[in-house]
């Protein structure tokens, strides 16, 4: 009993599993089951980045313009470098992205909302521009195309990849000088500022993160559909992102949150677009669904907190009593 009120994400990863698996046999399908895992893991790397900025009290609104960029850069510069080429090129623009996001905020203690709503706007615009809003097929190497359709050990590549960039990002929050300085930052940034830590190069770092795995992402998302595409892909991830974020307990308010959380957040997400699909459910429903999950996920997780707020008036009132 203390395990589910610890990790109530888990709870519900399960009660989905099994309420989807009687509404709609085809849910367990093996085959329906690897496709749920892959998605997951897609949409789980945005959502690990949005973990550790959410974790500092910030807010990233940038990361699906930033797969879109990423994939494009990908499909298009295979072309005419070698493939290897167009991988970390694309993976250092999402880290650029991710430093310029954290520098403008830090440097000019702007609102992370309103950077970043900025920098979505921009870096779609560019993806826009260098694709000429079509898709770009490129000279994609089959070996890449292993990223989407390989397995390793009966998991499928790109979940294996995200279960290893979650034990990574697990050691480092845990176990790291900068990780533990992240909480702090959330929880107290002040506090933090006066017992000596770095708090601009600690912000940087953590939109620095999220830039790369985000642009991951889009390289996995261009593996899977053989091309990269700037007008649709990434659409919506953000709040997807923050969904999966946030049901995973990872506060919105920063300092609190955990890997396996943003995991199972990610999971359960996943869980709810394909189990809504085979049911036949309006894609403008599922969008309206997430989004109440997460204002009940967010009322759950700062319950305490909002009642804590109105602990002096029952304090007044007990005592007139």
């Amino acid at each position: 009993m203390n395990l589910v009120k610890k990790y109530p994400f888990v709870a519900v990863l399960v009660v989905m599993a099994v309420v989807f698996g009687f509404v709609a046999p085809s849910f367990m399908d093996p085959g329906n089951l690897s496709n749920i895992v892959k998605q997951a893991s897609l949409l789980g790397f945005v959502a690990l980045g949005m973990c550790f900025v959410l974790i500092v009290g910030g807010l990233d609104l940038s990361v699906g313009s930033v797969v879109a960029l990423s994939s494009v850069l990908i499909a298009g510069l295979s072309a005419t470098l070698p493939p290897s080429v167009g991988i970390h090129l694309a993976l250092l623009a999402g880290i650029a992205v991710g430093i310029a996001n954290g520098v403008i905020i830090t440097a000019f203690n702007f609102q992370p909302i309103i950077v970043t709503i900025s920098s979505m706007a921009i870096v779609r615009g560019i993806a826009m521009d260098y694709s000429d809003s079509r898709p770009i097929f490129g000279t994609l190497p089959d070996e890449l195309f292993l990223l989407a359709d390989g397995f390793i050990l009966g998991l499928p590549v790109p979940a294996v990849l995200f279960l290893a960039a979650c034990v990574i990002a697990a050691l480092f929050l845990g176990y790291t000088s900068a990780g533990r300085q992240m909480y702090q930052i959330g929880g107290n940034e002040e506090a933090a500022r006066l017992a000596g830590v770095n708090v601009a190069r600690i912000k940087v770092l953590a939109y620095a993160i999220s830039g790369f795995l985000s642009a991951f992402a889009g390289l996995l998302l261009v593996a899977r559909m053989q091309s990269g595409e700037a007008v649709r892909t990434g659409v919506g991830w953000e709040l997807d992102a923050i969904a999966a974020a946030a049901i995973g307990g990872v506060s919105l308010m920063g300092g609190k949150g955990t890997v396996i959380g943003t995991l199972c957040g990610a999971l359960i997400i996943g869980m709810m677009s394909n189990g809504f699909n085979l049911l036949g459910v309006n894609p403008y429903w599922q969008r309206i669904i997430i989004g109440i999950v997460l204002a009940i996920a967010v009322a759950s997780y700062s319950g305490g907190a909002i009642m804590r707020l109105f602990e002096p008036l029952f304090r007044r009132s007990n005592a007139r009593t």
